[in-house]
């Protein structure tokens, strides 16, 4: 009799250290896929920054093209059809501000990708958004 008491204890003793290394396993493999999740979000949002950078570049350029076109120009909001950004509704808005010199126009432009038109956008980790301000001088011919 004692010795299946002392063999159901070891077998017990055993059964319970095995369900401790399983769970400190479980443990190790959740905390470093949340970490995996953690840096796969990280680089893709970094990534979009990257990209909406570019595209508040080539808002600036489209700005000042279509200024030294006719200083007429009054911005716009501009929807480029970039097929690798398509899902992420690039949207470029150029604002003109005429002040008081005649010789300089104040240009802001905002580049945004992501969804929009939510009322939580502002709040939106997915959308990612630029600005940028310039005064451009008008040539005298």
């Amino acid at each position: 009799m004692t010795y299946r008491t002392r063999s159901s204890n070891r077998n017990g003793f055993l059964v319970i250290c095995v369900l401790v290394c399983i769970g400190v396993a479980t443990s190790i493999i959740s905390l470093s896929t949340a970490e995996a999740l953690r840096a796969r979000r990280a680089a893709k949002h970094s990534q979009q920054m990257r990209q909406t950078e570019y595209l508040l570049d080539a808002g600036i350029l489209r700005s000042a093209t279509q200024l030294a076109n006719s200083v007429e120009y009054s911005g716009e909001t501009w929807e480029p059809e970039i097929q690798d950004l398509s899902r992420l509704n690039p949207h470029v808005k150029i604002t003109i501000e005429r002040g008081t010199n005649p010789q300089q126009i104040g240009v802001t432009i905002t580049a945004q990708l992501g969804l929009q038109g939510s009322e939580m956008e502002q709040f939106d980790p997915s959308v990612t958004k630029r600005t940028h301000h310039y005064i451009y001088q008008i040539k005298d011919n």
